[in-house]
Parts: C-alpha cells; sequence; structure tokens
C-alpha cells in the first residue's frame, strides 16, 4: 500500500513546530456574574464594547459558545452573539465554538452561517461539537448514541450545500428533497471548520477531513493525547485533500484557557483571590468561620492551584508569556484563545488584560517563535 503524501507544512508540524507563528483571540463561554444575574441585557452591551476594544488590539479572532437551558450561562443562540458582534468589529475574525451539531437541523444551520459569512464580510469561523452536555441531547430527545453519526451525516450536508450542491436527504426529522441553498458563504469552499472537543478518536477523525481542533478546560498534559491524534490525521491527508480546505487565517490548533494580567505576579494573585472570596459570599459558600484575612487566604490557595493545574494563565506579563510557551511545546497550538471574563471582574480589569496581552505578552511570543526557528 502506498503511504500517504506529506505536504511540507505537515512534515513541520510533524518534527513538533508548529507550522504557524501564534496569534491571539478571545474565547467568552458568557458565564453570568452571579451578583449581577438579572443583567443580562448589560451583560451583551459590556460584550459588544470588549469585542470592539479587542478589535483595536489586533486580536485574530473572538469565539462564543452556545449553552442551553441553563440559567448561569447567557448564549443560547451563538448565531444571533456572531451577527451582532459583525456590526461592532471591522477587522478580527468572529466564531462560535462550538454549535452542539447533533442538536442542530444541518440545512437551517447551513443558511445560518452562510449568512453569517457575508454579515462579516468573510470574517466566520465555524465550530462545532458533539454535544459534551449529555443533558442538552436528552432534553431535546437526541439519543447521545448516535451523536458521532448524526455529527458525520450533518457535516457533510452542510459541506455540501456550501459547495453549491443540491441534496436529497431522508433521516430522522432531516428531510431534504432536492435542496440547495442560497445565498451562499463568501469564503470558498465555506468559512474554516473547528472541532471542539478532547477525544483522540473524533479529533483524529477531524485532522484527517481539515477541520482544526480547539481544545481547553483540561491540564496541559490530559490535551496532549488529542492533539498528537489530531495531527496525525492532518499528516495522512492526501494533497487533493488539502487543495480543497479553506484557507486558515486564524489557525489550526487552538488552545482555550482563563487569562489574567496585571502588572505583577503578586498583584495578579491578591486580585484573584478578592475575586473568588467575593464569589463565595455572593453564592453562599462562605462559612462564616475564620476572618476574611484566613477566608483570602484559603482562595489565594486555590487560585494557585489552578496555576499548577495548568486550567489558567494568570500573573504578570514574563510569568504569563512563560506559561503560554511551556503550554505551546506541549500543544504545538497556532492559536491562544484567552477567556478574559470572570464573575467580580470589573470592565477595566478585563480591557487591562487585553491590552497587556496584546502588546506586552504578545511580542515575547514573537520572539520566542523567532529564535525557535532559527536554531
Amino acid at each position: 500500500m502506498q503511504e500517504p503524501a506529506v505536504s511540507e507544512q505537515g512534515a513541520v508540524e510533524a518534527r513538533g513546530v508548529p507550522a504557524s507563528p501564534v496569534s491571539l483571540g478571545l474565547f467568552d463561554i458568557m458565564q453570568v456574574d452571579p451578583g449581577r444575574e438579572n443583567e443580562i441585557a448589560d451583560l451583551f452591551a459590556r460584550r459588544l464594547d470588549a469585542l470592539a476594544y479587542a478589535d483595536t488590539l489586533g486580536y485574530t479572532v473572538a469565539f462564543s459558545a452556545e449553552r442551553h437551558f441553563m440559567p448561569s450561562y447567557a448564549c443560547a443562540s451563538a448565531t444571533a452573539w456572531v451577527a451582532a458582534a459583525t456590526q461592532r468589529t471591522t477587522r478580527m475574525r468572529l466564531g462560535m465554538l462550538g454549535y452542539a451539531l447533533p442538536i442542530h437541523h444541518p440545512i437551517g444551520l447551513a443558511e445560518e452561517i452562510a449568512m453569517l459569512d457575508l454579515l462579516s464580510r468573510g470574517r466566520l469561523e465555524a465550530g462545532f461539537g458533539l454535544g459534551h452536555r449529555i443533558e442538552e441531547l436528552v432534553a431535546l430527545g437526541v439519543d447521545p448514541g448516535e451523536r458521532i453519526t448524526l455529527f458525520q451525516e450533518r457535516l457533510a450536508i452542510m459541506q455540501a450545500l456550501w459547495s453549491g450542491g443540491t441534496i436529497a436527504f431522508e433521516r430522522g426529522n432531516v428531510i431534504a428533497r432536492e435542496v440547495a441553498i442560497a445565498p451562499l458563504p463568501e469564503q470558498t469552499p465555506h468559512p474554516p471548520l473547528w472541532f471542539a472537543g478532547t477525544d483522540p478518536a473524533g479529533a483524529h477523525w477531524m485532522g484527517q477531513r481539515g477541520l482544526g481542533l480547539a481544545v481547553g478546560f483540561k491540564p496541559t498534559q490530559a490535551l496532549v493525547p488529542a492533539v498528537a491524534a489530531f495531527m496525525a490525521g492532518r499528516i495522512a491527508r492526501d494533497p487533493e485533500a488539502i487543495a480543497a480546505e479553506p484557507v486558515r487565517p486564524a489557525g489550526t490548533i487552538a488552545l482555550m484557557r482563563p487569562v489574567y494580567l496585571s502588572d505583577s505576579d503578586e498583584r495578579a494573585m491578591d486580585e484573584i483571590a478578592d475575586d473568588l472570596v467575593l464569589l463565595d459570599e455572593k453564592l453562599g459558600r462562605a462559612s462564616g468561620e475564620g476572618s476574611r484575612a484566613d477566608r483570602k487566604a484559603d482562595a489565594r490557595t486555590r487560585a494557585e492551584g489552578m496555576l499548577r493545574d495548568e486550567v489558567m494563565f494568570a500573573g504578570g506579563v514574563e510569568s504569563v508569556a512563560a506559561a503560554i510557551l511551556a503550554a505551546r511545546r506541549a500543544l504545538r497550538f497556532d492559536l491562544l484563545l484567552a477567556n478574559v471574563h470572570a464573575a467580580g471582574v470589573s470592565d477595566e480589569r478585563v480591557e487591562r488584560t487585553m491590552r497587556l496581552l496584546a502588546e506586552e505578552v504578545r511580542p515575547l511570543l514573537v520572539e520566542a517563535d523567532l529564535a525557535a526557528r532559527a536554531e
């Protein structure tokens, strides 16, 4: 059997060097601040202001995430959110990570994504997931055991429609009798596609089919198997498949992490501890035993644990840059998606994190990347 061809980019990736310099993006799960849970419209307005500011700082992309039937999250429609964001930004790309594909009708979703791509003037990134919140699937009558098959079928339907094809299909509630969509997306053959998930088998399948991979929410080493499987899938692609894929201006492997920056490590940890104490009080988790200083010390220990567990980047500029570079050596990502919003964090501190990340951390990442490529 002939071995699959390996592109020049694939060879670079196989050596463990990311094929592209690291880009900076944003990822927002739209979690509701317990202290402001009745101010959802205000949350939307403040998040749109933050995106407009990020656009001026040169962030590459901003992703949102949909959550259904959960009062602690505000984004039930990623389509509506991205449509609004297209009107407040002019340069940065916009996307969702991701639509839980098994609960969406593929024809309607294909039309929505095509319209979003046109509204954004070709700045859209489209991400999908298997539906990792099983309760969402069950609530809508979707058998969790069928989610992989549904994902694969619906992705194929959408790709055929975006290419201008006419499809006929019938399975369950999806019926298409010689259907074609109009208008088509601005990007050809369609916007760059992403898969959000950490299952190695799924990641390998997505890599073979030219999707990007977005991982997060777990310690770095726990994400390595998914990234390795994904890269193996990408390297195995043949040249014809590569030629048919859309350009990927935002990247191919994305790491999603909460990020918090201040002017020093000490100040950053002090502010995070204050936020955790306040959050405990709002949620009724404060026991009332011990002084506030004791509770803050406990909160700081928790924050330091998140850093040790590598599920958050926080501190001063140099420490955050070093942590990002360490994670990049393990995961080879070319896009960092920073979640800069957290309960209790003021708009001013959100802007500070975005500014420091873009203006001071990014140059350190670029310098390190140039040095690595020169070796």
